[in-house]
């Protein structure tokens, strides 16, 4: 079933703030621009996160044969969540990156090889602890 873009977003906040309580790290649903979760880490840290998901991987038409998650990432401002998180819904699975390690405006393209477990919690680790 294809779901509507705000569908995909909501079930990619709800799904990545359920991985990240996994992980000792509490988390707030919040609705402010450029932000969808406030996170506190086991450190005690604040960390603001936004949040984009893709339903399943589409194809690549052109020189990349294997599909590949498309996520927008387009903020005119600079980035102003401190983290952002790319959630693959298909494989209930999600990478982390800071704000200064992504482009001001992009469409990040993924491939199914970049979401594993150990990827994941290392992300998480990494950026939420």
């Amino acid at each position: 079933m294809d779901l509507s873009k705000q569908a995909i977003g909501r079930a990619g906040e709800f799904q990545a703030a359920a991985i990240f309580e996994r992980h000792g790290v509490v988390t707030t649903h919040v609705d402010i621009h450029g932000v969808d979760l406030w996170c506190e880490t086991p450190s005690g840290r604040r960390v603001t996160v936004q949040v984009k998901a893709a339903q399943r991987p589409q194809p690549n038409y052109g020189r990349h044969v294997t599909p590949r998650y498309h996520f927008n990432v387009r903020q005119k401002d600079a980035h102003p969540a401190d983290v952002y998180c790319f959630v693959a819904l298909d494989l209930s699975l999600l990478r982390l990156f800071s704000a200064g390690e992504l482009p001001a405006a992009a469409t990040k393209k993924m491939g199914q090889n970049m979401f594993t477990e150990t990827d994941m919690a290392t992300d998480i680790k990494r950026y939420l602890y």
